[in-house]
This record gives C-alpha cells, sequence and structure tokens, in this order.
C-alpha cells in the first residue's frame, strides 16, 4: 500500500502545474510525446468518446469507464489500458475547486510496444476484452512515474524518455493488463478476426451492415460471431456501429458547418427523426443543439 500511495502522491506532485484551474474537463499536453493531463474543478456529466490504444491513470478523484456492458470504476490509483480504438461513455466524479479531478493519459506507440513483446519470452495468445484495469501500484506505478517526472526536467526528454517508456510497457506486459496490451500484437486468429470486424465497422459507419456476411467473413456462425464480438467490445455489431456513427455525427455538427438532417444522411441515416432520437439518448440534448453551440 506504501507503494501505491508513494506512485499517486508522486504523479501528482510532478503534475501539479497542469492540475488545476479548469472548470471542464480539459486535456493539457505535457512535453513528455503523447503523454496528456486531464484536469476538471466540477463533476461532468457521462461523455462519449473513442478510447483509442492508450494507457489511462487516475490520480484523484473518480472516473467511470463504461462500454456497452462493460463498466470499469477507476478510483485514485486506478489505471486502465486499451488495445485498439472502442466507444464508450465516461463521467467524472469527487472534482472540487480546491481538489480538482487529474487523470493522466499516455497514447501508446503501437510500434515501441512490439518491439517490447518480441524482447519478452514467447506467451500464449489469449484472447479477452480490449479494455483491462489496474492499479498504479508495484514495477507499472514507479516506471510510470519516472516518465512523468521528466516533465520537469524537459532536457532529458529525448534521452530517457524512449527508455522509461519501453520499461513501461515492458512492466504492463506483465501485470494484469498484460493479455489486454499483447493483444495489439498477437497471432490470435479469432481477436485477428474480431478486430477486423470492429475496424471495418469503425470505418464504414455509412454503410448497411449484413450481420451473417460479416460473420462469415470472421470465419464464424452468425451467434458464435455476436457473442465472441461482444465479449472482446462489450458491444453488439450494430450497437458498436451505432456509437461510432454518433460520435462522427457529433464531430460534424460541433464543426458547426451544416445542418442536422445533412448530417443525419451523412453518416448513413435513412431518418432524420431516428437519428435524432439515437442522438438524444447517447448524448443527453439534441443534435440541433450541438449545431447551435
Amino acid at each position: 500500500m506504501r507503494e501505491f500511495a508513494n506512485a499517486t502522491n508522486i504523479l501528482l506532485s510532478d503534475l501539479s502545474p497542469f492540475a488545476g484551474g479548469q472548470r471542464r474537463l480539459t486535456g493539457l499536453p505535457t512535453p513528455v510525446p503523447r503523454l496528456t493531463v486531464w484536469t476538471s474543478t466540477v463533476d461532468n456529466p457521462s461523455t462519449s468518446a473513442v478510447f483509442e490504444p492508450m494507457f489511462y491513470a487516475v490520480l484523484r478523484g473518480t472516473k467511470v469507464l463504461t462500454m456497452g456492458e462493460n463498466r470499469f470504476e477507476l478510483l485514485a490509483g486506478n489505471c486502465a489500458a486499451s488495445s485498439f480504438g472502442l466507444p464508450y461513455t465516461h463521467q467524472l466524479t469527487g472534482a472540487k475547486t480546491d481538489l480538482p479531478y487529474v487523470g493522466v493519459s499516455l497514447h501508446l506507440d503501437v510500434t515501441l510496444l512490439t518491439r517490447v513483446m518480441l524482447d519478452m519470452p514467447k506467451r500464449h495468445d489469449r484472447w479477452t476484452c480490449a479494455v483491462a484495469a489496474g492499479d498504479l501500484n508495484g514495477p507499472v506505478g514507479e516506471t510510470f512515474a519516472r516518465l512523468v517526472g521528466l516533465v520537469n526536467t524537459p532536457d532529458d526528454i529525448s534521452v530517457l524518455a524512449p527508455h522509461y517508456e519501453f520499461e513501461l510497457y515492458y512492466r504492463l506486459l506483465q501485470s494484469s493488463m498484460g493479455d489486454t496490451l499483447s493483444q495489439i500484437n498477437q497471432r490470435n486468429e479469432r481477436f485477428q478476426q474480431l478486430k477486423a470486424a470492429a475496424d471495418w465497422l469503425a470505418n464504414h459507419y455509412r454503410e448497411a451492415v449484413v450481420i451473417p456476411d460479416l460473420a462469415a467473413s470472421s470465419g464464424m456462425s452468425v451467434t458464435s460471431f455476436h457473442r465472441h464480438f461482444k465479449d472482446v467490445t462489450g458491444f453488439s455489431p450494430l450497437a458498436f456501429q451505432r456509437q461510432m456513427r454518433l460520435l462522427e455525427a457529433r464531430k460534424r455538427l460541433v464543426a458547426g458547418n451544416t445542418n442536422v438532417s445533412h448530417v443525419a444522411y451523412e453518416v448513413g441515416y435513412a431518418s432524420p427523426s431516428q437519428f435524432s432520437r439515437e442522438y438524444k439518448s447517447m448524448f443527453g440534448s439534441a443534435p440541433v443543439a450541438d449545431l447551435q453551440r
């Protein structure tokens, strides 16, 4: 427990210049490549986004991640890792003006992670949920603290950051999150088929999906495909595509360069009214609100 507390306190101390004054959840880049600090002085409502391949740690407050039927409640000192992009919702609690929520994310360098895996003893390929949670205790927390601590010595980043990140990936692969992260480069045929199906749904969010065809392309029966897809992503295939479709719609509406009906058709809806219903159900407000904002 002492190591756990020390890692969290050291990280909070090193990131204190970034961790305050933001009323809404804001991501602040740091000098360390792909390392971002997330902070807020108020609780944030449920918000939808895509959890890209990354490592994320909560240093103060609580963050709840929901990916379909999978739910992760991350308290201070907890962390999570993802092997590929998944739609998800997140909600913050416990943020205060004098004690803001603080989280920190590291987008994974897939090439470096693959190098680490190749240098490690070969492990049996397993396929599991694409997101896993753990704690900042022991070697994971200690190594992450060394990497994050480079924000205070920017002249050392170019030399030391690659080494610390290499060690962090090694420690993560040895941890309870290892099976999930190893999926990035594992050769398990079934997992690769499911990832390919998820990537296709994400990239073809406009298109109508014929589930039997998608299942056949993955080498599975419809029943088996549904079950295994939900095991890995937390979503049914159609719900996964709907999440990606609505996230793309919101991005276009926030850009403010078109109208609601046009966006509905652009992202693949045949009915603007259905689009508005599903959009409000996912984001909590009508699409016209984001367009006006």
